[in-house]
């Protein structure tokens, strides 16, 4: 079982124009590592696609029995998935 960690900062915007890239970057920190830190200390948006990626992210890596440890308690990031009804599956507990 892979246990390795990795770190990731968050963009300004997360947004549907962004998410093809940050999908890569992604998939690439999944494919080394079954926990990810990620800081969200610099968002400033995001919107309904950029939190469907965090969420697919979270699923796959719950399926390498791991997780997403969040910091940066983004209120953008906590409204959002609260609005979607997405803070619970996200495990945003700020």
């Amino acid at each position: 079982m892979l246990r390795r960690c990795s770190t990731m900062v968050l963009p300004e915007h997360l947004t549907i124009i962004e998410i093809a890239q940050w999908k890569e970057e992604f998939i690439s920190q999944i494919s080394e590592a079954s926990v990810l830190y990620i800081d969200t200390s610099t968002l400033k948006k995001i919107d309904s696609a950029g939190i469907q990626l965090l969420f697919a992210v979270k699923q796959a890596l719950k399926a390498k029995e791991g997780d997403i440890h969040w910091s940066g308690n983004s209120a953008v990031l906590s409204k959002s998935a609260q609005w979607l009804g997405m803070s619970d599956a996200l495990g945003i507990t700020w």
